[in-house]
């Protein structure tokens, strides 16, 4: 099923992909030199203030794609622009660093000071903030997050929700326009996920920050605007939630799986006229169903 393209209009597109390729350097396995490429003449765009999960298997290319809008790494051929610069070399790396922040999976990877506090402050600190500004920034983070009560502490006693939360606060605390995160709660029990999830969503809603969530779980990728589907490379489903899950088929061909409830409703055989994405619309949906059947 083709679905609609979102972040067409360039006037709002925040980040944007033109025609990128890259490749991996790595060796075979009798250790030759050998080129893995990832992405060939990719395409893909992001509107300001939205807020995108992209999905694939591993190998699919979205991980790489994370790292292309921020610097991590540079395309080989193309063009990728974060809000009207041209990221091509490390001259750019600032600039882009300070509209694109980027969460990563592992959050211990993240922390880099004894206080929570200090950890927020870091990145700030590091691009000349004065200390009176340094300061408001770290306080407003943190409540942001939930985390301000916590900022005198040890960041090694937190839970591993609370530490990624940390570290988004630090990322928060530079401003930036956009947040990446790669898997952020890969690592994290089902009430630390939560807690990630339900700050990214406020951050989005409340604060207006685009955000880009990489993700293996379907019922993360529900509640963003826009779910990408990549596969080999390419995107293979682009729409909204409901669109994209509504082809169970085709997201089951990709090795992934459809949200849970989603899943129930297509195996109890329940028409419905909008796709089922939560427990709250499927418990709905049965309950009507059962008051049909038993009138």
């Amino acid at each position: 099923m083709a679905l609609p393209q979102f972040g067409r209009r360039d006037s709002m597109d925040l980040i944007k992909f033109d025609n990128v390729s890259f490749s991996y350097e790595t060796e075979d396995e009798n250790g030759n030199p050998k080129t893995e490429k990832v992405l060939e003449n990719f395409n893909f765009s992001i509107e300001e203030g939205s807020f995108v999960a992209i999905l694939g298997h591993n190998g699919s290319g979205k991980s790489t794609v994370a790292k292309l809008t921020n610097g991590i790494l540079f395309a080989d051929e193309g063009t990728v622009t974060v809000d009207s610069i041209l990221a091509r070399d490390d001259d750019t790396i600032y600039d882009i660093r300070k509209t694109v922040g980027m969460v990563f999976q592992n959050p211990d990877n993240q922390i880099v000071s004894s206080i929570v506090e200090e950890d927020v402050a870091f990145g700030v600190e590091n691009i000349g903030i004065p200390s009176d500004e340094c300061r408001k920034r770290v306080d407003e983070a943190l409540k942001t997050v939930g985390m301000y009560e916590y900022r005198l502490r040890t960041p090694s006693k937190l839970s591993g929700g609370q530490k990624q939360r940390v570290a988004v606060a630090g990322i928060i605390a530079m401003k930036p326009k956009c947040i990446v995160l790669d898997e952020p709660t890969a690592m994290l029990d089902p009430s630390g996920r939560k807690e990630v999830i339900d700050t990214v969503m406020k951050l989005n809603r409340e604060e207006g920050i685009t955000i880009v969530l990489i993700t293996h779980y379907m019922d993360e990728a529900v509640k963003a605007d826009r779910v990408v589907v990549m596969d080999d490379g390419k995107i293979k489903l682009d729409g909204t939630p409901e669109q994209v899950f509504s082809d169970t088929n085709k997201i089951k061909s990709l090795s992934l799986e459809v949200p849970q409830s989603t899943e129930l409703v297509s195996r109890l055989g329940i028409s419905s006229e909008k796709t089922v994405l939560n427990f709250d619309q499927c418990a709905d949906l049965l309950y009507k169903y059962l008051l049909k059947d038993n009138s």
